[in-house]
């Protein structure tokens, strides 16, 4: 290839080449096009315009952890997915592909008849593409080459990517398919090797290691993925620990509060302790009592960790000179956690209720002369636009639910945290089982998939309503090493086919039985067997909110075709 024929993104140019070339080695036809959607012939617009969609697989346990946390980075789970698909398809008995992979063409016609689904009838450039990842790592392993090497890291990138001239969403669903399975066994492989999920994407995991000691649950760590790396399911997958929490309060990836773990000289100085307050939910309470919040949460954190670790302190002196036994070990753990449990709760009976009837106390007082527009919490911050409508209570109540929800997600103090917060509702006159007094997530959450930094290759989703790095206009990525801003065209392109694809799917959406809930199967028919009416699956309410949350996080971004766009379905009679 003439190098001035490279484009400005090299590594999507080589990659293109050298897959086009192995499709032509095994006869294949080519599918270039320059729209994103491959090119085989025929005007296949509305066919293609759902397959790009992936549903990104997150899992999310909310809880107090207050034994040590470790996060851990996944590196290159796309190119282990590829490269073990058969593997893979066969623990599935040969249904995860659809087909076995030494089947006849002629013989298994790919077509809309035989339920041969659209990610199904390119296993052929599936399992070319293996073929040719599988001579880039032999490259990479062998020789150290290094664009091989880059090829690996950027395959994901090159999968996801519209600008690809061989981008096939068929190809990218398959592989997102496998990706999918292959997460799910790690997931297993990790529980059933004693570690606890606290949340796992495609890119990290955070797993409570079951230890209260930091050596302990590094040691353990390490041992853990030096197990899971022997599998060789797992064979290319890199888990890279990043950060150690001695103690994590954990509602979802935009909530979340910790202690974390320095080295042990460090963590025996109090004043060096740190407490990272991570609340989007704490930005739709009044300014004023933000800082209450963000207070009662660290403590909740903090006391039981600091009592924790003096008495663990204790207990290693008395214990120094005597050899116990496992068993013994373990019962002086269970005690242990008992004890912590039983302090926690007699804090929450005295400590927590007196400092938060105060708290109280004295926002009702100051917030009593105050008028309506400076009492709701929707003007603590430019968020809420994105989020729809809030319940607009006033700034006393708020702070209640929004406390006790987090402090709630300690299971083993749920019932004390519940009088506390009966007792706090009752003083400012709210019934208990209110619905007034249920905590709803402030925030509306619209995800963008599969970003992926073209620098350092990073793949995350963004929430762009509950990120708090993505509400100014410049977006970089969030790796501390990396920085690089992220092209801001490719966002709005992106945001603007969603728009459009969700405009689509609720013109051809399927008519359902108010009664029985089944799909009208019939053309012409005005009632269902049951005797049911239909109506449309997707209400057009829901819809409008929708698209309302785009609209607004246009405006905020000044994505000006975006916003042309998403204003124009907006006005339509829907």
């Amino acid at each position: 290839v003439p190098l001035g024929n490279f484009e400005f993104d090299w590594l999507m140019f080589t990659v293109d080449t050298f897959f086009s070339r192995a499709l032509r080695d095994n006869q294949q036809v080519l599918w270039i096009s320059d729209d994103g959607f491959p090119d085989l012939g025929g005007n296949n617009g509305e066919e293609n315009c759902f397959l790009d969609e992936v549903h990104q697989s997150v899992c999310t346990f909310p809880g107090a952890y207050r034994k040590v946390t470790v996060e851990l980075k996944i590196h290159h789970l796309a190119v282990d997915a590829l490269l073990k698909c058969n593997q893979v398809n066969e623990m599935e008995g040969g249904a995860l592909l659809g087909l076995d992979h030494e089947f006849d063409s002629e013989a298994f016609p790919v077509n809309g008849q035989n339920g041969i689904d659209e990610s199904t009838s390119c296993t052929h450039a599936f399992r070319v593409l293996k073929h040719l990842i599988q001579r880039c790592l032999s490259d990479a392993v062998t020789s150290g080459n290094v664009f091989a090497d880059a090829i690996l890291q950027h395959l994901y990138r090159w999968l996801c990517s519209p600008q690809s001239k061989l981008h096939d969403p068929a190809l990218h669903q398959l592989l997102h398919k496998v990706m999918h399975k292959v997460f799910a066994l790690l997931l297993a492989e990790f529980r059933k090797l004693g570690a606890t999920i606290v949340f796992a994407n495609f890119s990290k995991i955070i797993i409570d290691t079951g230890k209260f000691d930091l050596s302990t649950a590094k040691a353990y760590c390490d041992s853990l993925l030096r197990t899971i790396q022997s599998r060789d399911l797992f064979e290319w997958i890199e888990l890279e620990p990043l950060q150690f929490w001695c103690s994590l309060l954990f509602m979802d990836q935009y909530n979340y509060g910790g202690i974390p773990a320095k080295s042990d000289e460090a963590m025996d100085d109090e004043s060096q302790v740190d407490i990272i307050s991570s609340w989007n939910i704490a930005e739709y309470l009044p300014k004023k009592i933000q800082d209450h919040y963000v207070f009662i949460v660290s403590q909740f954190m903090y006391i039981p960790w600091n009592y924790a670790r003096k008495q663990a302190a204790i207990r290693a002196s008395v214990l120094s000179g005597d050899s116990c036994t496992p068993s013994i070990n373990i019962g002086a753990a269970e005690a242990f956690e008992s004890e912590i449990t039983e302090y926690i709760k007699e804090q929450i009976s005295s400590y927590f209720t007196d400092k938060l009837l105060g708290v109280v106390r004295d926002i009702v007082l100051h917030m009593k002369g105050m008028g309506r527009s400076e009492n709701d919490p929707s003007t603590s911050s430019g968020l809420p636009q994105l989020a729809g409508d809030l319940h607009r209570g006033d700034a006393a109540l708020e702070f209640i639910k929004h406390v006790c929800a987090v402090l709630a997600l300690d299971q083993s103090v749920q019932h004390d945290v519940h009088v506390m917060r009966k007792n706090l509702l009752k003083y400012v006159r709210v019934r208990e089982f209110a619905p007034e007094a249920e905590f709803h997530d402030p925030c509306h959450s619209f995800t963008l998939p599969n970003v992926i930094c073209s620098y350092c290759n990073d793949c995350r989703d963004l929430d762009l309503c509950r990120d708090p790095t993505l509400l100014t206009e410049e977006w970089h990525c969030a790796v501390p090493q990396c920085g690089q801003p992220y092209d801001r065209e490719v966002m709005e392109n992106a945001l603007l086919q969603i728009a459009r694809q969700r405009e689509r799917q609720y013109h051809l959406q399927d008519l359902v039985c108010v009664r029985c809930n089944q799909v009208k199967a019939a053309h012409l028919a005005e009632q269902c067997a049951c005797a049911g009416s239909f109506k449309c699956k997707e209400d057009a309410t829901e819809f409008r909110k929708k698209m309302h949350v785009i609209f607004n996080i246009a405006s905020r971004q000044k994505f000006q075709l975006l916003q042309e766009c998403t204003s124009w379905m907006l006005e339509l009679n829907i």
